[in-house]
Parts: structure tokens; sequence; C-alpha cells
């Protein structure tokens, strides 16, 4: 695999852990069949593409980025989905997350 296609495949695993997470928010609005398939589907899709990455790259780089893209995805969606604010304290904690993944994959 091209070492070019990791960071798309980090982030499209980020993607996927992140639709979980969204799901599982849900759950307790929407309990379901559906829903509880689509949080096992996504969970292994974005296990996949993680595994595909660390074929080719250092854990640590892969888990730093994956993460770091999660803490976006899931600060996105928690504001735009679920209402929900953040604290100064806590977006400076976002930004520290981006900055940090930024410095690793550098």
């Amino acid at each position: 695999m091209s070492t070019s296609m990791i960071p798309i495949i980090a982030l499209g695993s980020a993607g996927l852990y992140s639709v979980a997470m969204i799901a599982m928010k849900f759950w307790w609005k929407l309990p379901g069949v559906g829903l509880g398939m689509l949080i096992v589907a996504t969970l292994l899709a974005g296990a996949t593409l993680e595994l595909a990455a660390l074929r080719d790259e250092r854990l640590g780089i892969i888990y730093t980025g994956i993460l770091g893209a999660e803490v976006v995805l899931i600060a996105i969606a928690s504001f735009f989905l679920f209402g929900e604010n953040f604290s100064h304290r806590e977006a400076l904690g976002i930004g520290l997350v981006v900055i940090g993944t930024a410095l690793a994959w550098a």
C-alpha cells in the first residue's frame, strides 16, 4: 500500500468510529436492531481500515491520527447534532489535541 494513502485510511477509520459513537448516543433514544447493526458494522469497518494502516505505519502514529481526527469529528457532531456546547477549557483541549496530532504527523 502506498504510504500516501495512510492518512486517508486513518481518517476513514476515524470517520467510521465517529459514526459508531454517534449511533451509540442515539441508542438511548431509538434502540433497535438496525441501529445496533450500524454500530457493529461501523466499528468493524473502522477496525479493518485501522488494521490496513497499521500494516505500513507505526502504531503510535496511527493511534494518534485516528484519535485526533475522532476528537474533531465528534466535537462537530456534538455541536450540530446534539446542541452540546463547549467551555473555553474544553475548546482549548480540542485545539491541543489537533496541535498534538499535527505535530505527530509532521
